[in-house]
């Protein structure tokens, strides 16, 4: 559709106006639509939203820049309705030019969330390591929010599951206890208070993981039974390389490339958490074990003193502290390493995401008191890769350092980094420069992804009250 637009405008066939008109209703025809979700679905997944996802900008085959004169048009589009649909994605490389970028950034400005940024330095590479063709891998699209896709020949199954690592954290340290209905969920390796060093600790996290994942996949590969024996595809099959030439339905594993994605939820907690007990329980030796077992199934209560001790006394990811943010890395890095001995029920590989939609709000009401200093219930982080909120305190670019150590191949199926700026930042031509600068600095970091919240606190509380449009 986009190279018709295109071609139509160098023929003179279209006005650019008209091609605007065209690509703007096309916009607001997304927006009628409705994905019929039941309440449960709609907490994990933000709502109703049917997650169209238009990308622009890129490189073409030969590494060339790809925007173009429909490039800026879908930016003025996003501009002028701010509607929540499409997503309107931007992929940036070394050779994005100055022009998109600050015509994206001045779109950004408006407050709509959008455009959103993806980074090719980082998905091409990271989707060459998955064993995807390099011609496929640098033609990828975007599903949904962030999932990352080939185009016509995949079914990825981006959200096949996600994976509570801060739940499996909370059992370890419990006894396979769940801290806010005592149930027995899993085998009991000992608690907090029997783990003499923290490689002991480790050890039975790790078996917890094995043991969950394990479920995991027998659970993944019983929906895709169901799938292949009562959902079969023949439309979609029809549009997908290699169905109609193997004779076999996409969801049986006709397509080129079968993968399943799993969400790794959420590495910002699961961090803090264990630099926490790390620091405070282990090395410094300030907090007894059985005082931080007592609090967290208490919820903190009569321990308030120790709760803001972890909030306040020990470095949180995100803020660029190397050996808070390796905790992370570390269980990111054995978390996809342990998934990738699977094969899914089509014969293709299971691969790793970091991104969350909504689901940390209610995966935070299944995770009682944590060893971060979060109250039981309370919101897991948001995004998938971003801090805590409110946690990184030493500015922007710390958040993007802390955020690159986390290697791209563990984002394969997407990882989403949300980042907040005041509007009074991009009320001037050097406010944006410097943050073309810093999208500059997103590339050469090869982080996957990033995306802006532009609001004032104040707007959001007054339009909770009264709904109604304020002006940014």
């Amino acid at each position: 559709m986009i190279d018709f637009y295109r071609r139509d405008i160098e023929n003179k066939i279209l006005t650019e106006d008209d091609a605007l008109e065209i690509i703007e209703c096309i916009w607001l025809k997304f927006n009628q639509i409705v994905y019929m979700r039941n309440r449960n679905s709609a907490k994990f997944f933000a709502g109703f939203p049917i997650g169209f996802n238009i990308a622009i900008g890129g490189q073409d085959a030969d590494d060339n820049d790809y925007s173009n004169e429909i490039s800026f048009l879908c930016l003025k589009a996003q501009e002028h309705l701010l509607l929540p649909q499409p997503n309107l994605s931007v992929r940036l490389h070394e050779k994005t030019g100055d022009k998109l970028l600050k015509q994206a950034i001045r779109v950004v400005a408006k407050g709509s969330g959008m455009p959103q940024f993806f980074n090719d330095k980082a998905i091409i590479p990271a989707l060459e390591e998955l064993d995807v063709e390099i011609k496929d891998a640098r033609d990828y699209a975007i599903v949904g929010c962030v999932e990352i896709t080939t185009q016509g020949n995949n079914l990825g199954w981006s959200d096949a599951a996600m994976f509570n690592l801060n739940k499996a954290l909370e059992l370890t340290l419990n006894g396979g206890k769940c801290l806010l209905t005592g149930a027995q969920l899993a085998p009991n390796y000992g608690d907090l208070t029997t783990y003499e060093t923290y490689e002991n600790l480790e050890n039975a996290f790790r078996r917890h993981i094995d043991e969950f994942m394990e479920k995991m996949i027998k659970a993944c590969e019983e929906i895709e039974k169901a799938h292949i024996d009562l959902l079969p595809t023949p439309f979609f099959s029809a549009v997908i390389d290699d169905c109609m030439e193997n004779g076999i339905d996409v969801t049986a594993g006709g397509a080129k490339y079968n993968l399943s994605g799993v969400q790794m939820i959420q590495v910002a907690n699961l961090a803090d958490s264990l630099a926490a007990i790390k620091k405070l329980v282990y090395e410094d030796k300030i907090v007894g074990r059985e005082e931080l077992l007592d609090a967290l199934r208490k919820n903190f209560e009569g321990h308030e003193i120790l709760r803001a001790r972890l909030l306040n006394k020990v470095p949180k990811y995100g803020n660029d502290v190397e050996w808070v943010d390796s905790i992370g890395v570390k269980w990111a890095r054995y978390f996809r390493e342990r998934i990738g001995h699977y094969k899914n029920y089509r014969g293709g590989r299971y691969h790793t995401g970091m991104y969350t939609v909504s689901a940390h709000v209610p995966m935070g009401e299944n995770v009682g008191a944590s060893p971060d200093g979060r109250l039981a219930g309370q919101p897991l982080a948001d995004g998938g890769m971003s801090p805590v909120y409110g946690r990184d305190v030493t500015g922007p670019t710390a958040v993007l350092k802390s955020v690159s150590k986390l290697d791209k191949e563990l984002t394969t199926n997407g990882g989403l980094l949300n980042m907040k700026f005041l509007p009074e930042f991009f009320k001037t031509e050097t406010g944006i420069d410097k943050f073309a600068k810093f999208l500059r600095t997103f590339v050469d970091l090869e982080i996957p992804h990033i995306q802006f919240n532009v609001v004032r606190k104040e707007n959001l509380l007054a339009a909770k009250k009264i709904p109604k449009h304020i002006e940014v």
